[in-house]
């Protein structure tokens, strides 16, 4: 996570009215708001299309047996059409596949890099 910080809080900063509620912050609580939502999304003031995906991404992590029609209509009526649902299908199921991968093959974290966004203590 820590090397595509900057480029997802980038994208949030350009695309916020699409992805939040509120007012956008600034850049300090652009940082913020990205760790809020690896932290834990529930807590982060998402709107309801990205919330809806946000726990869709979580089912398809954690319990993907117990997707069915009723999660892809959740999606639809948030606004999502079938190419949408799609293209975050793939993505969502590739970071679990390289991230399993990583896990399997012993892989570690940068422990060098400094905390994106966060001042090291």
């Amino acid at each position: 996570m820590q090397a595509h910080a900057h480029d997802l809080r980038s994208e949030i900063a350009t695309q916020w009215d699409s992805v939040a509620v509120g007012p956008k912050p600034d850049d300090a609580g652009l940082d913020d708001f990205v760790h809020q939502v690896v932290d834990n999304w529930r807590q982060a003031p998402l709107n309801a299309p990205t919330a809806a995906l946000a726990a869709w991404a979580e089912t398809i992590t954690r319990t993907p047996a117990a997707c069915g029609p009723e999660d892809l209509d959740r999606l639809r009526q948030q606004g999502f059409d079938d190419r949408a649902i799609h293209d975050a299908a793939q993505t969502i199921a590739y970071f679990n596949y390289i991230n399993r991968i990583a896990d399997a093959l012993g892989v570690k974290t940068e422990p060098d890099l400094p905390h994106w966004g966060r001042t090291p203590t």
